[in-house]
């Protein structure tokens, strides 16, 4: 399955959107992790956590082929500096969902794993972009450690990755984590 073939099927797991390119690479990251394909889809350390330039490449290319639609909300100034704040919503267009639902058909047994998925992670609730960030950098961070690692050994490793989080965003990233079955906690 190529990464435009997964990211097209992750739209159709969480319903057809996306809200923001974080929360998008965000969802994406983690469908990965729970079907053992994060490396196939090429996640690295970035600003706001893994990021996969393969999986921006493949909702581009929907992008431009129509299946997916970008709509852009202009949020006003950041800060001084004059940096505008947009928020992007991304959703399947018709042709999209037709495109999903065959590729739903040639990949049915996939489908039936990403749905079951994204069905576990939309149960966790549908969380700010900022957490889904920090509970992928707690799980990148703590498969780096070998998947053992404390709070004070997470922060220690993302930091040298040039990622901070908190104590209270730990808490809430380890919960997010337990409630996909990502980690259990000792």
């Amino acid at each position: 399955m190529e990464t435009r073939d997964f990211v097209t099927l992750a739209y159709a797991g969480f319903g057809g959107e996306m809200q923001g390119k974080t929360k998008l690479q965000k969802r994406v990251y983690f469908l990965g992790v729970m079907l053992g394909k994060e490396q196939d889809l090429g996640y690295t350390p970035h600003y706001y956590g893994p990021y996969s330039p393969a999986v921006a490449d493949a909702n581009a290319e929907l992008k431009a082929l129509g299946y997916v639609d970008e709509c852009v909300a202009r949020a006003g100034l950041t800060n001084g500096q004059g940096f505008e704040h947009a928020l992007y919503k991304y959703s399947l267009t018709e042709a999209g969902q037709r495109l999903a639902e065959r590729k739903k058909a040639e990949f049915a047994e996939d489908w039936k794993r990403i749905q079951e998925k994204a069905n576990a992670i939309n149960a966790a609730g549908d969380l700010h972009y900022m957490l889904l960030s920090a509970a992928a950098k707690f799980h990148f961070v703590l498969t780096q450690q070998g998947g053992k690692a404390t709070f004070d050994g997470i922060k220690t490793m993302a930091g040298r990755l040039g990622w901070a989080i908190g104590d209270e965003e730990l808490n809430e990233a380890r919960d997010f984590l337990k409630s996909v079955g990502l980690i259990t906690v000792s």
